[in-house]
């Protein structure tokens, strides 16, 4: 015996794999720029190039090529590790979202697409990632959702 949701009787599993799905694709996404963008600075923090280019402005430098090179290094190579694991973790969440499995992994994900800069600093420093959580939360926090999961 199902409670009554929306009218209906019990979770209705068509309904939430429709409502999960734009926002499943977008995590994907998400996580695939991010573990894209994260897989390149890794590869130039291992080639010693990083985000910085010495002697391409003259004179002292500024604050933001101070943080560049501050970024490249072992301390770049870390957190590029760091970035493919989350940016890997939002992808397979999307794809848990999609297929109504993995509610947890499913809320992890869209919770962490939520965080500027986490997944992908290539995009107005992840910004586009805080639209589509806030979206997949707002669908994986439905009760017809939900309650689509468990079952």
């Amino acid at each position: 015996m199902g409670s009554e949701i929306y009218g209906y009787a019990g979770p209705n599993r068509a309904y939430a794999a429709a409502k999960v799905n734009a926002p499943g694709i977008a995590l994907m996404v998400i996580g695939g720029i991010g573990i894209l963008w994260h897989l390149l600075m890794l590869g130039l923090n291992l080639l010693g190039t990083g985000l910085s280019m010495p002697g391409m402005m003259g004179g002292e430098q500024d604050a933001a090529q101070r943080m560049a090179q501050a970024m490249g290094g072992a301390f770049g190579i870390v957190l590029g590790v760091i970035g493919i694991g989350v940016s890997a973790l939002v992808l397979f969440g999307g794809m848990k979202m999609r297929t109504l499995s993995g509610y947890g992994l499913a809320l992890a994900a869209a919770i962490l697409a939520l965080i500027p800069g986490l997944t992908c600093h290539c995009c107005c420093f992840g910004l586009p990632g805080l639209p589509f959580g806030v979206w997949a939360l707002v669908v994986l926090l439905d009760n017809n959702v939900k309650a689509s999961f468990a079952g």
